[in-house]
C-alpha cells in the first residue's frame, strides 16, 4: 500500500445546490492544514456536543498527534474560511492493510447540499490511488445515510460490529429508540486484493460466505467443515498472539488473532469472566479463516456463547470472520435504520444470535 505523501493530492472546488431552496454554494475540499484544528473541533461539537467517542477531536494537540503518528489523515470541506465538514482516512491498528474512510461529520448549517457525497467522491479517489487491499467502513445504524452513500460507491455489506456504542453516552440529532447499545454495519470494497484464496468455513456459514464473496466480485474457494482433514491440519502453537483493545467508555472489547494458538478459548473465557455482569459489555473477535483450525475455534467459541456476526474479507493477507459475545442486554436490532441490503444481512446474523 502506498503512503499519502507518494500521491498527488489537490484541493477541489465544487459548486453545490441546497436541496430545498436551490441556493448555490462553493465548497473547497482539501487535506487538513495546520490552523484547521478549531474548525474541525467546532464541526464535531455541532453534531455530538461533548459525547463523540473519538476524544482526540476535542484536543488540538491530540488531533495533530493522530495525524503525525499515522493513525489517520483528515480532509475538510471549507466555505468562506469556515470548516463545513470533515472526513478522516483511518488506518488499521492491528496489522490489517485496509483503509477506512470514517468520521464524516457535517455542520448542520451545510446539510442538504450533497456535501456528504462530494466528500466521499473526493476521499474514495484518494483511497483507490493508495491501493490498499480493500476499503473498509463501519457505518452507524441509527441512520442509513452512510450505508447508502457507501453502497452507491460500490461497497458491500458483510456483517456487523455489535454493541460498539453505549446509547446512554450518545448525544446527537438521531433517535435512539429502544437500543441500549447501537452497532455498526461493516462494508467492504475490493481494491488491490482480488483473490481471497482458500476460505475455510463451518458448514452453517457456507451459504453466507458464498453470498458475500460473490457480491464482492473476487476469486475465492470455500472449503466447508464437512471436508475430511488429517489431524495434522489442526496443529498450531500452544499459545497464540492476540491484540486486545478494551474501550471502557463504550464497554466494548475487540480481539484480533495475530498468530493462531490453541489457547484462544481460554483467552476469550478469561475476558468474559472479567467483564460479565458489569453492565452491557460486548466482545468481538476476528478469527482467521484461511486455516482449518477455524473449525475447532468456531466450535469452542460457540460453547462460550459467541455467535457469528459476519465476514471480514480482503482486509489483510489472511481472510477472517467475526464472532461476538454480548452480555445480558437486549439488542433490538429490528430498531436499526438499515438499507435493504443491510437488512438482509441483519436477518441472517440474527438467526445465529437467536440460536446461541
Amino acid at each position: 500500500m502506498k503512503q499519502l505523501k507518494e500521491i498527488d493530492i489537490k484541493a477541489e472546488k465544487i459548486m453545490l445546490k441546497e436541496r430545498d431552496t436551490g441556493k448555490e454554494a462553493l465548497f473547497t475540499i482539501r487535506p487538513f492544514e495546520t490552523g484547521d484544528e478549531e474548525g474541525v473541533m467546532a464541526c464535531v461539537k455541532d453534531e455530538y456536543g461533548d459525547s463523540y467517542f473519538k476524544k482526540f477531536f476535542y484536543d488540538k494537540e491530540k488531533l495533530k498527534e493522530k495525524i503525525e503518528t499515522g493513525y489517520c489523515d483528515i480532509f475538510v470541506a471549507e466555505i468562506d474560511g469556515k470548516i463545513a465538514g470533515i472526513e478522516i482516512l483511518s488506518y488499521s491498528d492491528c496489522g490489517d492493510s485496509y483503509i477506512e474512510p470514517a468520521s464524516q461529520i457535517l455542520n448542520h448549517k451545510y446539510r442538504g447540499y450533497g456535501l456528504s457525497k462530494a466528500m466521499v467522491v473526493y476521499t474514495f479517489k484518494i483511497i483507490e490511488a493508495l491501493e490498499p487491499t480493500c476499503m473498509f467502513v463501519h457505518a452507524v445504524t441509527f441512520h442509513d445515510m452512510t450505508q447508502k452513500t457507501c453502497q452507491k460507491a460500490g461497497m458491500i455489506p458483510v456483517g456487523f460490529r455489535i454493541g460498539s456504542f453505549l446509547s446512554e453516552n450518545m448525544e446527537n440529532s438521531y433517535q435512539k429508540k429502544r437500543c441500549e447499545k447501537y452497532s455498526e454495519g461493516i462494508l467492504i470494497k475490493a481494491i488491490a486484493k482480488r483473490d481471497a484464496g482458500k476460505v475455510y468455513l463451518p458448514e452453517e456459514l457456507v451459504d453466507f460466505g458464498h453470498k458475500i464473496y460473490e457480491r464482492l466480485g473476487v476469486k475465492y474457494e470455500i472449503i466447508s467443515s464437512d471436508t475430511f482433514f488429517d489431524k495434522d491440519d489442526f496443529k498450531c502453537r500452544e499459545k497464540g498472539k492476540y491484540i486486545i483493545h478494551i474501550d471502557d467508555l463504550q464497554r466494548f472489547i475487540r480481539i484480533q488473532v495475530k498468530e493462531d494458538g490453541l489457547d484462544l478459548k481460554e483467552e476469550i473465557l478469561s475476558l468474559i469472566n472479567k467483564y460479565k455482569g458489569l453492565g452491557k459489555w460486548s466482545l468481538q473477535v476476528a478469527l482467521n479463516s484461511d486455516t482449518p483450525l477455524i473449525y475447532k475455534q468456531y466450535g469452542e467459541l460457540k460453547e462460550l456463547g459467541l455467535y457469528f456476526t459476519g465476514i471480514k474479507p480482503l482486509c489483510s493477507d489472511r481472510e477472517q470472520i467475526y464472532m461476538q459475545w454480548v452480555d445480558d442486554w437486549k439488542l433490538y436490532t429490528e430498531d436499526y435504520v438499515l438499507t435493504k441490503s443491510f437488512e438482509e444481512i441483519r436477518v441472517d446474523i440474527d438467526k445465529f444470535y437467536e440460536r446461541r
